[in-house]
């Protein structure tokens, strides 16, 4: 091989090093590309189950084996957009605080699925009031084993013994009746122990028929956001969102919630609190 062949032969040689160089200097510059990939993968997945989710939960709404009173009140409560606000999902424990008749805690059952549970709360004035009409009805409901993942949980107010079992607890259209019946020492022990029930970093999701500043009016079955928050917050726990979707303007907040004209249809506060993680 003559000098201008070999010349010729490392010119070659070296374009194939430079090559090979930055190919390794592409690649360590993006060392990312194949994890992104993977990651936009699972994220496109996690999203699609999610969907599926929803789809599937939307679907157990309109169920043959929900009752058409149940699908009536609906539209007005928008359990579907209440169930991701609070962060409901599939797998989860959930503690209801005063069920009634249990409207919610069907919903919840559905939520949760199989391998979550609700657990359903009432108390001995509940389920006596108006001849036993909640119990009934919690009994119509739950007959059966049709609801398999409910536990009925009949508790007074101060005795529940429940210790990190729930991942989001509930209290809806009832926090009224607590500020207007119970005393505040005996409301802050009832948070207290809602609190304990909680895992850390559970929810606690209220919702409630607002009712204007100044003096309580029990008389209307309403209460002030403003209480409600401040009573949340001096209990330990921290204010995560609110929403807006159950507001009503056309509700001026002077009337009984019973109304004719404004039952089922009053304007509503959605609070979102959180146990802190420690």
């Amino acid at each position: 091989m003559n000098n201008k062949q070999l010349k010729s032969l490392n010119k070659i040689l070296l374009s194939f090093s430079i090559a090979g160089l930055l190919s390794a200097c592409n690649l360590a510059s993006h060392p990312s590309n194949n994890s992104v990939s993977s990651s936009v993968n699972s994220s496109g997945s996690n999203a699609t189950s999610q969907n599926m989710d929803e789809i599937s939960f939307a679907n157990s709404l309109q169920s043959p084996q929900r009752s058409a009173t149940d699908k009536a009140r609906d539209e007005g409560r928008k359990p579907q957009q209440v169930m991701q606000f609070f962060g409901i999902e599939k797998g989860m424990t959930v503690l209801e605080i005063v069920s009634t008749g249990g409207y919610y805690t069907e919903v919840l059952s559905h939520r949760v699925g199989t391998k979550g549970k609700v657990i359903a709360h009432n108390n001995k004035f509940i389920l006596e009031v108006f001849d036993g009409r909640f119990s009934k009805e919690f009994e119509q409901r739950t007959a059966d084993n049709r609801l398999a993942n409910v536990e009925h949980y009949i508790k007074e107010f101060g005795q529940f013994d429940l210790n990190a079992q729930a991942d989001v607890v509930t209290i809806v259209l009832n926090y009224h009746d607590l500020y207007s019946n119970i005393a505040k020492d005996k409301r802050m022990n009832l948070l207290s122990q809602i609190k304990r029930a909680l895992k850390p970093g559970g929810i606690i999701g209220i919702i409630d028929m607002e009712a204007n500043s100044g003096a309580h009016q029990s008389k209307l079955h309403r209460v002030y956001h403003q209480h409600v928050l401040d009573e949340l917050i001096e209990a330990g726990f921290i204010f995560d969102a609110q929403a807006d979707f159950l507001k009503n303007s056309d509700d001026d907040h002077s009337k009984v919630v019973f109304d004719p004209s404004i039952r089922g249809k009053t304007d509503r506060f959605v609070f979102r609190f959180r146990k802190p993680m420690v």
